[in-house]
């Protein structure tokens, strides 16, 4: 796996991930700088064309040559994909040329971003000097100029996204030397007049096309120092020269032009050193003094190892001198193991991953000194130090209880046991490999002093020894040695002598003594690393709530600050009487309140940098979103701790909502492999959504009414459905698909606000917090024909339901429609709003429902006795002022056979035998011809009521001498048509139907008997 970090530039952040290297492979990205995974060589493509010349160089010899110069004339195309005229396309910068050789490995993948061609700054047209500043344009045009006089273009550094970048006129474009530049774009044209003006690194400047049709086009004599991208085509004309590297789907050169392979990527600057740790050393023969060989930047910090070969020698300070060191892994050798010149030296490699850091331990039968030579032949790297002395006696600081693999790493504030033994040869003859005890049993005055790093610490090891008080390791203490060991025996330390720094850093502890005339002094390296870090407030914990109602911290996308804090060691959280130094469990609380590791900062001899990183803790299944700190994600961030920033915030953002766990750590710290500052996990949270906004408002009206798709409705009638929808979004405007995810407790509910909202017949319960999806929406499902606009009551009439006219409501093209504000409220366990920044429980719809009082409405008619009769149909609403035609209503229908009647004269007690029929519908509101009444027989001259039933329910039913034909079906089911015909409440439409108007054939019409024609409804 390759490790990609990229570096953002100015506000940008630092975005890292793993990548397999394969062509095919399409990342993500956030934004552009590490170069080198698109721009290994001169030139490369992502794209695999299946046999497509995507390479064509016109090379041929001559004043109008083009070729490539890159290292081994290698290029990152697929085999079989160049058109190569020539054999001359590519010079691997030592005088060598010939054709370019297609090596697939360096093909890159697609580069692919989130696109922000949104031309809010609108387009540039420069017809003079001008200053171009980062922004979203939609066209760039150098238009100015001529070939006498050229426009200076000052291009500020930054990111661009220009859709079109043209340079017609004559123009000197001037980019900035000293920080980079990214310019995005749909298509860049340069015919030939342009000098450009770029003086530093190619690795500074970056011109990406994205699009299917992208292009650069480049011409005329001139010469660039930058990287271009292009996910289409690249196509250079006429003697340019690209001092960088070229990554396209096809390129083209033609003309005399060139593109020289000019970066860090393609020819790293050897700023790598080979150090040897420590300089110089003493000690004794059969323990060996530890050496560490390591490849550091610039900066002091250990590289990345890659398998460089090391090779170590070793030589006697003196000269002439034969006799010979030799080394072991670990401090544990054998005579035959230091026997022949060979083991005075040995080779090895670096890790091929991880820190570039070797350790040996240098040995000696005799007592001499030596200096090292280590050498690094691929980096051209050679360091001699020295003298490391080896002698024949010495106290020795065997310390006891270290943490991280060594006893040599400590933990600040934290008490460890030592030994103090008299070690070595006696007479300092013989093999000096062969060191043991010095079997001395007396009291001896030992003077103690020490050393601390950084040189700005307060704090100084301290010492105590068994029955009395800690004190600082500068002075001297009557110390029992018995059978030559202090503070325990030969095997174990017994905690009579303890050591500790209240401090962090890399400290000294130095013990002389005279023993028989002789003075023996000896020092001992120690580490010490913080017991811990956090993610704190300044002086506690951060929020840290789940699931609890009252446990709202801080809305989604908002910025708070939190403080990367390394403490001391805490005795309560490192079980023991020494512990392990790593904490037992995670009590931040504890933790936070603590003061910080006061020389944990970065200096000469190591350094503090601390990594935070981030884990869901709630919602369990939901997704990490986007966490940036001080600007970049997270993956990407470490605080390099100084003097100054040691008690300095950190901004950090999260653009989801749930809580989070984080972690605050330290690696391989003084370089020392595994020792690591552990974290102590702080949760960190509620965080919720910033605000709501409603995204969607269905009206789904019945078919027919107003369109073929229904834009009205009726009161009292059912809409076809209704949709509302509310999205969760954080203060970066983005949804936070978590909060589908929280308890149902935790979520918002919302129900129906405005001034009609009442007649509306949508409860809270509809309208309740079970309507979250898994993500960020919140959409009601289940009013399907359920939701109906009632007409208004009005008093009973006879104890039957009655209705008063209002509305229309929301009509287009009606002055007296009144419209509505229709909304929602929102309630929760979390603040919640509608608006960003401001409290607002409550929004308008996206749109109001058009809704109409609504009647249908039969004619009274007359026919000759004995003949059937249509009646006229039709369906009419109120328009504020009185009843007009619904003539944008094809959807009512109706079925005569569904009717009651009741016989007005000759004789109202008696039932007749005549009858409504037919079937059918409305048409622009009305018909006329489908509804018949029929007689009762040829001669019977009568009136009649008939109701045509609309609904299950009507005041009719009550009347005596009624009689029911036959009950609706669901179909002819219309109740909302029903009106207030006769002050009775509200009916189904009648019609008074008059058998007997004429006498026979003749058209007499009956004079002077009342009631024969009823003239009102």
């Amino acid at each position: 796996m390759n490790r990609i970090c990229i570096y953002f530039i100015s506000c940008i952040s630092l975005f890292c991930f793993s990548m397999d290297a394969n062509a095919e492979l399409k990342k993500e990205l956030n934004t552009i700088d590490d170069m080198c995974q698109y721009f290994p060589a001169t030139a490369q493509t992502w794209f695999d064309g299946g046999g497509s010349k995507q390479l064509i160089v016109d090379g041929e010899k001559g004043r109008n040559r083009s070729y490539i110069e890159t290292p081994n004339r290698k290029v990152g195309f697929p085999v079989g994909s160049m058109n190569l005229r020539s054999g001359n396309t590519c010079e691997d910068g030592n005088g060598e040329s010939g054709d370019c050789i297609a090596d697939p490995s360096l093909m890159v993948p697609q580069l692919s971003i989130p696109l922000e061609f949104t031309g809010v700054d609108g387009s540039i047209t420069g017809l003079s000097d001008i200053t171009i500043n980062p922004g979203h344009y939609t066209a760039i045009n150098l238009m100015g100029g001529n070939a006498a006089d050229y426009i200076q273009v000052n291009i500020e550094p930054g990111v661009y996204w220009v859709e079109q970048f043209n340079a017609t006129g004559f123009a000197e474009i001037h980019f900035s030397n000293e920080k980079k530049t990214i310019i995005h774009v749909g298509n860049w044209n340069d015919p030939g007049n342009v000098i450009y003006n770029h003086e530093a690194e190619p690795d500074n400047l970056l011109i990406a096309a994205h699009g299917v049709s992208s292009n650069i086009l480049m011409a005329g004599s001139n010469l660039l120092k930058a990287h271009l991208y292009s996910e289409n085509n690249i196509a250079l004309n006429g003697s340019v020269s690209i001092y960088g590297a070229v990554t396209a789907k096809t390129l083209k050169l033609f003309s005399d032009s060139r593109i020289i392979g000019q970066s860090e990527c393609i020819n790293p600057s050897n700023d790598i050193q080979l150090v040897i740790s420590p300089t110089s050393g003493k000690g004794l023969a059969c323990d060996g003094i530890e050496i560490d060989f390591s490849l550091v930047d610039s900066n002091g910090d250990v590289v990345e190892g890659k398998g460089q070969e090391l090779q170590v020698t070793s030589a006697p300070v003196v000269t002439g001198d034969r006799n010979s060191a030799c080394w072991s892994d670990d401090g544990n050798i054998t005579t035959p193991e230091c026997n022949h010149a060979d083991d005075s030296r040995f080779e090895t490699v670096f890790p091929s991953s991880g820190s570039a850091v070797v350790t040996r331990y240098i040995h000696s039968k005799f007592l001499n000194s030596y200096n090292v030579s280590a050498t690094v032949s691929s980096e051209n790297l050679t360091t001699t130090e020295g003298p490391y002395e080896f002698i024949a006696k010495a106290i020795s600081i065997v310390p006891s209880e270290g943490v991280d693999g060594s006893d040599s790493n400590q933990v600040a504030g934290r008490p460890y046991p030592f030994r103090l033994k008299i070690r070595g040869k006696e007479n300092g003859n013989g093999n000096m490999l062969n060191c043991h005890i010095i079997k001395e049993t007396r009291d001896i005055n030992v003077t103690f002093s020490n050393s601390v790093l950084p040189a700005t610490s307060n704090e100084s090891i301290e010492i105590k020894k068994e029955g009395s008080r800690w004190a600082e390791a500068n002075k001297s203490l009557s110390i029992s040695f018995v059978n030559g060991v202090a503070g325990g025996d030969e095997n174990q330390a017994d905690g009579s002598l303890q050591a500790r720094l209240n401090d962090a850093g890399k400290a000294k502890l130095t013990a002389s003594a005279n023993i028989q005339g002789d003075t023996f002094t000896t020092s001992d390296q120690f580490y010490f690393r913080p017991f811990t870090a956090a993610l704190c407030d300044q002086l506690s914990a951060l929020p840290s709530y789940t699931d609890e109602l009252n446990g709202a911290y801080l809305t989604s996308g908002t910025d708070f600050n939190a403080y990367l804090k390394a403490v001391n060691w805490i005795k309560e959280l490192d079980s023991g009487t020494y512990g392990n130094g790593i904490p037992d469990h995670d009590n931040p609380s504890l933790v936070c309140s603590q003061v910080a590791t006061p020389s944990y900062i970065t200096h000469s001899e190591g350094n503090a940098k601390l990594n935070l990183s981030s884990q869901l803790d709630y919602p369990l299944s939901g997704a990490i979103g986007v966490i940036t700190v001080d600007g970049q994600p997270i993956a990407d961030f470490n605080k390099e701790v100084t003097s100054e920033n040691q008690n300095s915030s950190t901004k950090i953002n999260w653009n989801e909502v749930g809580t989070l766990s984080f972690d605050v750590f330290q690696n391989d710290y003084f370089n020392r492999s595994g020792f690591n500052i552990p974290s102590t996990a702080s949760k960190v949270g509620r965080f919720y959504p910033a605000y709501f906004s409603i995204t969607n408002t269905e009206w789904d009206y019945p078919q027919k009414q107003g369109t073929s798709e229904g834009s009205f409705v009726y009161m009292d009638q059912f809409f076809k459905n209704v949709d509302f929808q509310v999205t969760a979004y954080s203060a970066l405007d983005s949804e936070v698909t978590n909060y589908g995810l929280f308890n149902n407790e935790l979520k918002s509910r919302f129900s129906l606000g405005g001034e009609y909202a009442s007649r509306l017949n949508i409860t809270d319960v509809d309208l309740d917090e079970t309507h979250w999806s898994d993500k960020a929406v919140w959409q009601v499902t289940n009013l399907d024909h359920a939701v109906t606009w009632s007409k208004k009551e009005g008093a009973p009439s006879f104890g039957n339901r009655t209705t008063v006219v209002d509305g229309p409501f929301n009509a287009s093209g009606h002055s007296s429609s009144e419209i509505t504000s229709l909304g929602l409220k929102i309630s929760g366990a979390d603040p919640v709003t509608f608006i960003k920044d401001q409290q607002s429980a409550e929004a308008e719809l996206l749109s109001q429902p058009d809704v109409r009082y609504g009647r249908m409405v039969l004619d009274n008619v007359g026919v000759a006795s004995g003949q059937s009769v249509s009646v006229p149909l039709r369906v009419e609403y109120w328009d504020g002022q009185r009843f007009i035609l619904s003539k944008d209503d094809d959807a009512a229908v109706f079925n005569g056979s569904y009717h009651y009647k009741q016989t007005i004269w000759p004789e109202s007690d008696k039932e007749s035998a005549a009858k409504l029929m037919g079937t059918g519908g409305i048409k622009s509101g009305l018909n006329s011809i489908d509804l018949i009444a029929e007689p009762d027989n040829n001669q019977l001259r009568e009136q009649i009521r008939f109701w045509l039933c609309l609904s299950e329910g009507s005041p009719q039913l009550s009347e005596k001498h009624t009689h029911c034909e036959s009950k609706p079906s669901v179909l002819y089911l219309q109740p909302w048509l029903q009106f207030n015909w006769r002050g009775k409440g509200d009916e189904d439409p009648s019609t008074l139907v008059t058998f007997g108007m004429y006498r026979g054939n003749d058209r007499v019409i009956f004079r002077g008997e009342s009631n024969i024609i009823g003239t009102s409804n």
